[in-house]
């Protein structure tokens, strides 16, 4: 039986990649060590970003086992793995050139051992690479992989600055793509130029999916520039929304000066839809007194008529004339003779398709008969 894993460490290798592995050993793991893991074919290096207990965790996830944590002369490999790896993408690309294949070379990855060597590269079709794979493999007698990725995962690997200043977000800290749209820019009210929402991938800035939902609770809260609504009673125009200042400008019709007032004077205003009713001075009227508003109560709606149920008309019952029986066996004589008079109808039963030619073909067989 095995042992259970005391603990599951997630490590980052070079391409940024996130693995979970398990941790049989009673070696203490800090975060940040470099340890070195077991893998599919070998052994690999990373270093240790996260630690998580084994009910937290899903086991499937799990790569390998933990072995030790990197000693001087595990450093020093890796170390010459970054030299190696250069000379493996020159004569990638070489050999490129010469199957000229429309491929472009992003970066390459070796394991501590050099038993498997990784080649990302982006494209803009489908390539077929098995010749080329052919030719590293039989180069530096390693397992070849070769990963063809996006547009955005080249800029992760590659890193850079972004326009504001900062490290690429997909290099500095994002482990998944989300998936940005032009609604989020018109959202967010920006200029859909293209210079200025793209980013190193030119594709649209990750960072415009961060405010999404803030602007999406904003736009139920702010009423729309150029709306035109009753405020105190009287008609007024929205001039401009100030989402961070919390702030609200209008523009009054009669006088055209504008006033700015804060989202929660703003509502509360809103609800008064007329001015506040004059005390009512009737003092003959009943249903209020001087202190209160004038009654302005609806009256009540006068109820719909029932409709009337329709009448049948009266059938008087009809008299049956008497009958001599004399007179009935005559009319019977002559109906009979009417009736003989008139040429027999046949009964036909009229089908459709085949049922009416199977008819037909049974009225020729007792024809001939």
């Amino acid at each position: 039986m095995e042992n259970l894993p005391l603990e599951i460490i997630q490590l980052a290798f070079k391409s940024r990649r996130l693995l979970m592995f398990a941790n049989r050993t009673s070696k203490p793991v800090n975060m940040g060590d470099m340890a070195v893991v077991s893998v599919d074919r070998g052994e690999d290096m990373g270093r240790v970003v996260d630690k998580l207990p084994p009910s937290e965790s899903n086991m499937e996830r799990i790569e390998g086992n933990f072995l030790r944590i990197s000693t001087d002369a595990d450093i020093e490999k890796h170390r010459s793995n970054s030299e190696f790896e250069k000379e493996v993408l020159q004569h990638c690309e070489s050999r490129v050139k010469v199957r000229n294949l429309e491929m472009r070379l992003t970066d390459c990855e070796s394991q501590l051992d050099r038993n498997r060597i990784r080649i990302f590269f982006t494209a803009d079709q489908r390539t077929d690479f098995r010749g080329l794979v052919r030719d590293m493999a039989s180069a530096f007698r390693a397992r070849i992989e070769m990963r063809q990725i996006g547009v955005r995962d080249d800029a992760k690997y590659k890193d850079g600055v972004g326009i504001c200043g900062r490290q690429l977000c997909c290099a500095g800290f994002l482990n998944e793509f989300k998936s940005v749209t032009l609604k989020s820019v018109r959202d967010q009210h920006l200029s859909p130029n293209p210079s200025k929402v793209s980013g190193a991938c030119s594709r649209l800035m990750c960072c415009l999916e961060y405010e999404t939902e803030f602007y999406h609770k904003a736009s139920k809260t702010y009423p729309r520039p150029g709306v035109k609504l009753k405020v105190n009673g009287m008609q007024a125009t929205i001039r401009e929304v100030n989402i961070f200042k919390e702030t609200v400008t209008l523009q009054w019709e009669g006088s055209g000066e504008e006033e700015t007032q804060s989202i929660e004077d703003f509502h509360r205003r809103r609800t008064m839809t007329s001015l506040p009713p004059s005390p009512c001075l009737d003092s003959k009227c009943d249903n209020c007194s001087d202190a209160k508003p004038k009654h302005t109560a609806r009256p009540k709606p006068k109820p719909m008529p029932k409709p009337r149920p329709r009448s049948k008309p009266i059938q008087k019952p009809q008299s049956k004339p008497e009958i001599d029986p004399s007179a009935q066996n005559t009319s019977s004589t002559t109906e009979t003779d009417e009736n003989a008079d008139k040429p027999v109808k046949k009964n036909r039963r009229r089908g459709r398709g085949r049922y009416r030619r199977k008819s037909s073909k049974k009225e020729e067989r007792t024809s001939d008969a």
